[in-house]
């Protein structure tokens, strides 16, 4: 990060710290090309399956115990993936995890991340998805739950 609030006569200085000092988008964005920057970096998320080639969603819970949020995306999990392989749709659910930052105002967090190269597929998979996770709640009691289409962050 580099800021230069009212300082605007001066000359900056930004100082890169790397494992890969030849990685291509680097050495584009120490040239200031922002084009081949953009390219290369569509390349590798192209590659990767990365938005925006692909498509994602996701479900955080969370809970007092961080084990009644896992088991709360466990549920979920395996209720979303029977419903792809019923409407045969191609959407990848990953295995529940913690969050990065697990405790928050007294609260333990995890999530769970879908995935699909086809958006339709993503959509009709959480319109009928979701309609069952008032059964999970009455199973596994004091979940708050929130789903994120095309989250920012993971």
């Amino acid at each position: 990060m580099a800021g230069r609030a009212g300082r605007a006569g001066l000359a900056g200085e930004v100082l890169i710290q790397t494992r890969y000092p030849d990685a291509p988008a680097l050495l584009a964005l120490v040239r200031h090309d922002y084009a081949g920057f953009a390219r290369q970096l569509l390349r590798e998320r192209k590659q990767a399956c990365l938005p925006p080639f692909a498509y994602q969603a996701l479900l955080t819970a969370e809970h007092r115990e961080l084990a009644r949020a896992l088991e709360f995306l466990g549920a979920a999990r395996a209720a979303g993936q029977a419903v792809a392989e019923a409407q045969g749709l191609p959407v990848q659910l990953h295995d529940p995890v913690p969050m990065t930052m697990v405790r928050l105002a007294n609260r333990e967090r995890a999530q769970l991340l879908l995935e699909s190269a086809s958006r339709a597929a993503l959509q009709r998979l959480l319109a009928t998805w979701t309609d069952g996770f008032g059964d999970i709640g009455r199973t596994v009691k004091g979940v708050r739950w929130q789903l994120e289409i095309d989250p920012l962050r993971i």
